[in-house]
């Protein structure tokens, strides 16, 4: 089962000291970006994500900031 917690910052270490009460395995704490992160990693690697070289998007930002002037 997946669940979703938002704690209050200050009960945090009361809910560290809960988790690690549990049997080891009990629960898998993950971070709420690691879904996303995997995914965007599977995708730049797999190159279904367009990217774009360093220098050239930075050329592309000057170009666009030097037009306003």
């Amino acid at each position: 089962m997946t669940m979703v917690l938002n704690v209050d910052e200050k009960y945090i270490n009361k809910l560290e000291s809960f988790i690690s009460s549990l049997p080891k395995g009990a629960i898998e704490v993950k971070n709420s970006l690691d879904d996303v992160i995997t995914k965007r990693v599977e995708s730049y690697e797999s190159s279904q994500m367009q990217t774009t070289p360093l220098m050239e998007g930075l050329d592309t930002i000057r170009e666009k900031l030097v037009s306003r002037l």
